[in-house]
């Protein structure tokens, strides 16, 4: 299933790893170390896998005030997780 295979799909083993995955898919970089924040204080560790990754982006995205910067958030998470399956 989706979420199986993008849990098992890491693609980052270190800090500089985790900002270019996201550089890479067109996150700013203080949009980038909020991502990674996010993952860090939800999960207690700091993301690895894609499904790390796209959970990171949905909680970004649940604090954006304005619905149409929440759903480009959501989107691209789902973009990414749709490419890991």
């Amino acid at each position: 299933n989706g979420v199986k295979a993008a849990r098992q799909r890491i693609v980052a083993r270190n800090d500089d790893d985790r900002a270019e995955f996201l550089r890479k898919r067109g996150f700013s970089k203080a949009e980038t170390a909020k991502i990674i924040g996010a993952v860090l204080a939800e999960e207690g560790r700091k993301p690895e896998s894609v499904f790390d990754f796209v959970q990171g982006i949905t909680a970004v995205a649940r604090g954006k005030s304005h619905q149409d910067a929440r759903l480009d958030f959501e989107g691209r998470a789902k973009k990414l997780f749709e490419r890991a399956q």
